[in-house]
């Protein structure tokens, strides 16, 4: 004996997620970041936005010359925190800690993590 409902169940959409990456050196308000994010999120096409401030910018030249990541991250929860349904990730910090974890500091230079990637 077979259950009916188990071969009629509904199928479950999959979660549709925009993800947006940005330097946040600050983040910018409503000309800037906090539009484009708003925007998004209001838009019916997305369930929910995550905010990925990069963690190590992919040009060596800008590296060193932002703001702590931790800073950036907490700029950007103060920024987008009373918009629903945005999320500040730490992706990026995440996948490149994993991805370095036990590689010298040589090999590590040429980890590129990156939104595009993700």
């Amino acid at each position: 004996m077979t259950d009916d409902k188990q071969h009629h169940r509904p199928k479950r959409r999959k979660r549709r997620v925009c993800l947006f990456g940005l330097s946040a050196d600050p983040p910018t308000g409503h000309g800037g970041h906090l539009g484009i994010v708003a925007h998004l999120a209001s838009m019916e096409m997305f369930d929910e936005v995550r905010v990925i401030p990069v963690y190590r910018h992919m040009f060596a030249s800008k590296r060193g010359k932002q703001a702590p990541f931790q800073s950036r991250i907490q700029m950007c929860q103060l920024l987008f925190k009373d918009i629903p349904n945005v999320i500040v990730s730490e992706a990026e910090r995440i996948c490149f800690e994993r991805v370095s974890d036990g590689l010298d500091e040589e090999h590590t230079e040429s980890v590129r993590v990156g939104t595009a990637d993700l």
